[in-house]
């Protein structure tokens, strides 16, 4: 049954990435202005913030990630093992999630009571294969990884593989909306597939 289902979900996938049409052009965006701006020191590879807007983790090319108060002061870092890749944080900003070049997810848990930021690994454990992007439902204690094998594959907080999905080959980025059931995929031509997961 599993496989029935992941099997006609990378049918729909596959027909919704490659029947997406762009839009009818892009509009200027004319009602920005900027808040803070501040320099993050090593090349920045990734970023994330908590749903209030007050923390902002950074992940530099040094693999090493930078936290970061609203306004730009630096609260600390959260040494990573392995050269990171890509993070993600609950939206309270007490658990940071990274996947690096080696195959391996690390959990964190991070830590503001002293007023500056420091992680402690909760878990350290392997992909199924060479991880690519990471979403996280921290209310489910779900961690999804897109996988260079293009398949998404939803572990435990423990790494415990629970569940699956083949997506097309190409597929770039995933990303979810905490306490929703949406995923969200790219792939390198730029089209946009949106899912609604049922059975987590």
């Amino acid at each position: 049954m599993r496989k029935a289902l992941a099997l006609c979900s990378f049918l729909l996938l596959s027909a919704q990435l490659g029947n997406a049409a762009p839009g009818s052009g892009p509009r200027f965006l004319d009602t920005w202005s900027e808040m803070n701006s501040w320099e993050s020191g090593a090349s920045p590879a990734a970023l994330a913030q908590t749903m209030d807007k007050k923390l902002v983790f950074v992940l530099g090319s040094d693999g090493n990630v930078q936290v970061y108060s609203a306004v730009g002061e630096q609260l600390g870092t959260v040494a990573v093992p392995g050269q990171a890749t890509a993070i993600d944080i609950d939206p309270r900003g007490k658990t940071l999630y990274a996947i690096d070049r080696s195959g391996f997810c690390t959990v964190f848990s991070v830590s503001l009571e002293t007023g500056a930021a420091a992680g402690t690994v909760r878990s350290h454990w392997q992909t199924q294969a060479r991880p690519v992007d990471i979403a996280c439902l921290p209310d489910r204690g779900l961690v999804f990884i897109l996988e260079a094998d293009s398949i998404v594959r939803v572990y435990s907080t423990a790494g415990e593989l629970r569940n699956y999905l083949p997506v097309p080959k190409g597929i770039s980025g995933l990303d979810l909306v905490p306490r929703s059931n949406m995923l969200y995929l790219v792939n390198r031509n730029g089209y946009y597939a949106a899912l609604r997961l049922g059975g987590l």
